[in-house]
């Protein structure tokens, strides 16, 4: 994917930040997310704002194989000259949200943000736009898109439903596809994964249609149990394994060093979080209510855990 040859470019048709749907050689299909900060940038704010960063997609990927979850698609990152890898290939679409600034090439392309240059993202001088490739999944696959029943509100001062209601989570359990089956798993597994990276915008997560109810969770705290196979690796990684082994992985990215030293000592520290967090609970109801075996779950009475 990092090497591949770029036949065509097209604005991508999916979510609300700027990307754009690629073709390579092979006639593999990849989205291509550019890069908009640099690697040390601060994004103030609440926790959701700001563009998607591109090197958490790499980091993020990565992450999800050392805990062993794989539910993201193949990440890698890439450096693409705009002028000679992606213009001459372009859509007619896409071609007419070129422009330049400051004599570099940029483009703003088609989104839910994209509204012309002033949401448009540049290359440097030399026409190189750094980004990340995430493949494509094929199109015999048909996504369901399902809100997540953990979603913030996104209004200043309006709590969500599970911030208010200690019975919450009884009640979730209580819904078809969450009351047996992997689903509620899948969730806490991931609820897990965007604490470490720092995602506060799970609002949708998607399955793949055609596995009907027990489909595994796709990735495009505050479920009831943790598989046993999340809670032992969590437990290997803790006291700085997990940024270590992550660090090491990161620097054979063709776009290395993906993350800085703070990133990877948050990682570590909110990893430290997340296993006092399950500990308390393991305290106060025992480990057979918290840490459950086996792929899926079959409700066996309230733990007293919401």
């Amino acid at each position: 994917m990092h090497q591949g040859q770029i036949t065509q470019a097209d604005v991508g048709h999916k979510g609300t930040q700027l990307k754009l749907m690629l073709v390579l050689d092979n006639e593999q299909k990849v989205v291509f997310k550019p890069a908009w900060y640099s690697r040390d940038y601060v994004v103030e704010g609440p926790p959701y704002a700001g563009r998607d960063r591109h090197n958490a997609e790499i980091a993020a990927f990565h992450l999800g194989r050392i805990l062993e979850l794989r539910r993201s698609p193949l990440v890698v990152g890439r450096k693409v000259n705009l002028l000679k890898d992606i213009f001459p290939v372009a859509s007619d679409r896409l071609k007419e949200t070129f422009f330049r600034k400051d004599k570099a090439p940029c483009f703003y392309g088609r989104c839910h943000y994209c509204k012309g240059p002033e949401d448009g993202v540049c290359a440097g001088s030399d026409g190189i736009l750094e980004g990340v490739l995430v493949l494509w999944i094929p199109e015999h696959y048909h996504l369901k898109l399902h809100r997540h029943p953990w979603a913030r509100t996104y209004r200043e001062g309006k709590m969500a439903r599970w911030e208010t209601d200690d019975t919450y989570c009884a009640k979730v359990r209580a819904v078809p596809g969450y009351s047996q089956g992997p689903r509620l798993l899948d969730i806490v597994d991931t609820a897990v994964l965007d604490f470490l990276v720092g995602n506060a915008d799970r609002h949708h997560y998607e399955t793949i249609q055609e596995g009907g109810r027990d489909a595994a969770l796709i990735i495009l705290d505050n479920g009831k149990r943790i598989r046993a196979s999340l809670w032992q690796r969590l437990l290997a990684l803790q006291e700085g394994v997990l940024s270590h082994v992550l660090a090491s992985i990161l620097d054979q990215d063709p776009v290395a060093p993906v993350l800085t030293q703070p990133h990877l000592t948050a990682l570590d520290r909110r990893l430290g979080k997340v296993l006092d967090q399950v500990g308390t609970c393991v305290d106060r109801v025992g480990i057979k209510a918290i840490v459950l075996d086996g792929n899926s779950r079959k409700d066996s009475g309230d733990s007293g855990i919401s």
